[in-house]
């Protein structure tokens, strides 16, 4: 019996640390959608992220309420009038590294692509993104920019305040990912 369980444990723990999977629930994603008539740049340090190391499977999620804002009445609008957040709360991104291995892990600075969809606004659209991956002894660094279309997400405007907000957004996100 003992060395049932001893053979079970040792399966168990191996099992558990071949799956080696790092979070995080404080990374942050900043999108920059300014004009000359207005600087628009809210950041949401409060977005989750897991990565598989076994297989470059990435997922991210975040509130939509939780950016903010300069101005509170920017925020405002923001939450009521463009993205609905009572109505749409989340925005997602579920893909993967393209071309993963392990070796992406070495302490170097890698240039990857990922690839996957991206809902925001109920939308959901596939996406393909540039983004640098580095790790030292603890960590996985994650970041990326990359530019959405609002209409594409149907995100509409109103033309009153047309000309400032950029109808294409700079989407920066940057990650610091710990192993679970």
């Amino acid at each position: 019996m003992k060395q049932f369980l001893f053979i079970l444990f040792t399966f168990s723990a191996i099992f558990a640390s071949s799956q080696e999977k790092y979070i995080s629930r404080n990374g942050s994603i900043q999108f920059i959608a300014s004009t000359p008539l207005e600087t628009i740049d809210p950041i949401n340090n409060y977005v989750s992220c897991i990565l598989d190391t076994e297989n470059g499977h990435l997922v991210f999620q975040l509130k939509m309420i939780s950016f903010k804002f300069e101005k509170a009445l920017m925020e405002e609008h923001f939450n009521e009038k463009y993205v609905e957040s009572e109505k749409f709360p989340k925005a997602t991104f579920q893909g993967k590294i393209k071309d993963w291995n392990t070796k992406l892990l070495d302490g170097e600075k890698h240039m990857v692509i990922a690839i996957g969809n991206i809902t925001i606004h109920g939308v959901e659209k596939e996406i393909t993104v540039n983004g640098i991956i580095k790790t030292n002894k603890i960590n996985i660094f994650l970041s990326s920019s990359f530019d959405i279309t609002l209409a594409d997400f149907g995100v509409e405007i109103p033309k009153l305040v047309r000309d400032k907000i950029s109808k294409t957004v700079k989407v920066e996100v940057n990650m610091n990912l710990k192993q679970k």
